[in-house]
């Protein structure tokens, strides 16, 4: 073969990837922190530019979902909407669903394409999250009462599947993993401190069933709290509700930020939700009988309109 190229040939033991730089590695943390702030001056712009402030709460809950859609996988719905059982028992319209639109139908469709008042069943919901423009004592219990409400509608637990995010460990009760669930404020209102709302957070948690708790709440420039399995040696293990801490003590985790923090609370709730909702199985039997009206049909009372598999003798043609 005849030699076509210039010698010496570059050595390919050189072909390397570049060495890490802190910017790329920590890149996810600092878009969290980017969107965070972005929120909360949004938000902020909304409450001051408002008219009629009483009005500024659905703006910023728009800005919020429209945010959190950018940076949940394409794979997870997100939107307002009314959340309901088969039962017809519903917790009204909540400020964001967490959905799997791919497999599920809603139940009513909006009356618009812009309309905030579509249907969808419980069986379709990997989480819920309540927004709060300011947070205080009544606004926290209010988003509580709601999240709670959301707990309690009626879930059948999902059959043991073969899919992709089927874990070995999720047996019995347990695969039904609760909805997450959380509490996003923009800001505190002014005069209240974030430790004293944590407090209040953990003690309503301390009044409700195990599987009915609040997974985090998230305030935007102040901090984040959540739950871990109790230990006493080794690092806490994050709490996903899914069956292994049942019978576990929960300890509060908590994570204080503010607005010149390299930390981000809104980073903190994004990777827990992701983590948690990657585990969840999410049962689509029976969704549209459950939702529809019960089944009418009717069938011949004799074997004469059989249909009969090939080659069968047993019975006569014309029986």
């Amino acid at each position: 073969m005849t030699e076509t190229w210039t010698p010496p040939l570059p050595d390919p033991a050189d072909w390397t990837p570049r060495a890490e730089r802190d910017n790329l590695r920590d890149a996810l943390r600092r878009r969290c922190l980017g969107i965070e702030k972005l929120v909360r001056l949004r938000s902020q712009l909304e409450r001051e530019m408002n008219i009629d402030n009483f009005d500024s709460g659905l703006g910023v809950e728009d800005i919020v979902r429209e945010q959190l859609r950018l940076l949940f996988p394409s794979r997870y719905g997100v939107r307002s909407g009314v959340v309901n059982d088969s039962e017809g028992r519903t917790v009204g319209e909540c400020d964001v669903l967490l959905l799997n639109e791919s497999w599920f139908p809603s139940i009513k469709a909006g009356a618009t394409a812009e309309s905030r008042r579509l249907h969808f069943p419980v069986e379709a919901t990997y989480g819920v999250i309540e927004v709060k423009q300011s947070l205080d004592a009544a606004a926290l219990d209010a988003a509580m009462a709601k999240l709670v409400t959301v707990s309690r509608l009626r879930r059948e637990a999902a059959p043991k599947l073969l899919v992709e995010n089927r874990d070995a460990h999720l047996i019995g009760d347990h695969n039904m993993q609760p909805i997450f669930k959380a509490v996003i404020a923009t800001d505190l209102r002014p005069g209240e401190d974030f430790e004293d709302l944590v407090h209040r957070f953990v003690a309503l948690n301390g009044q409700v069933r195990r599987r009915e708790v609040i997974t985090a709440l998230c305030v935007l420039g102040h901090g984040f709290a959540s739950w871990s399995i109790a230990s006493e040696d080794g690092p806490p293990q994050l709490a996903y509700f899914d069956g292994v801490e049942e019978t576990e003590h929960l300890r509060p985790v908590l994570l204080h930020t503010g607005p010149d923090a390299t930390d981000s609370a809104l980073y903190e709730l994004f990777t827990l939700a992701l983590g948690y909702m990657s585990s969840m199985v999410l049962p689509i039997d029976d969704v549209a009988v459950k939702y529809g009206a019960p089944q009418r049909v009717q069938h011949p009372t004799t074997a004469t309109w059989d249909l009969h598999p090939d080659g069968c003798t047993c019975w006569d043609t014309a029986h």
